[in-house]
């Protein structure tokens, strides 16, 4: 644990908390709570990463009602995945599918596509998805990428073939 979750967790006693390089969420069953901590946090944020918070990214909701959060939606007994990630991983596909439809990929296309795939499947992994990601790649992806990547782990990640089909 860092020092600023630490200090989030263990100083401000945040006990829901997430955070991803500079974006974080905290959750409480007090807005005012939240909102005596905006000053301590804009205090914090300054002097110890010379970061600040922008004032119009500050977005009070109650929890019943989800977060988003990095692609997905938190609730109290649920995390999902939102509509718009998984039309992006749709439209990845479909970008992917249009480039070797064309031509034989080469080593950098066929680069750029782990790069893709495997983008959205570590999001889609950490997530109940498992259904979802099946249905996407094995109804959507053309059949022609199987012939130079294959799924390792549980549909979690693409891996290059060492030698592809003709």
């Amino acid at each position: 644990m860092n020092g600023f979750d630490h200090f989030i967790k263990h100083d401000l006693e945040i006990r829901y908390y997430g955070r991803d390089v500079d974006d974080f969420i905290l959750v409480h069953q007090n807005k005012d709570v939240l909102k005596s901590l905006i000053p301590v946090l804009k205090a914090r944020l300054l002097e110890h990463l010379q970061l600040r918070l922008h004032p119009n990214k500050i977005y009070w909701q109650h929890y019943s009602k989800g977060v988003q959060f990095l692609g997905a939606v938190i609730k109290p007994h649920r995390i999902y995945i939102t509509k718009r990630t998984q039309g992006n991983f749709y439209d990845a596909i479909k970008k992917q599918n249009a480039q070797v439809l064309v031509q034989k990929p080469n080593k950098q296309q066929q680069a750029a596509f782990l790069s893709s795939m495997n983008a959205y499947l570590g999001i889609l992994k950490h997530y109940q998805t498992y259904k979802l990601r099946k249905k996407l790649l094995f109804k959507n992806l053309a059949s022609r990428w199987w012939n130079y990547a294959y799924l390792s782990g549980g549909i979690a990640k693409f891996v290059l073939k060492q030698k592809t089909a003709p």
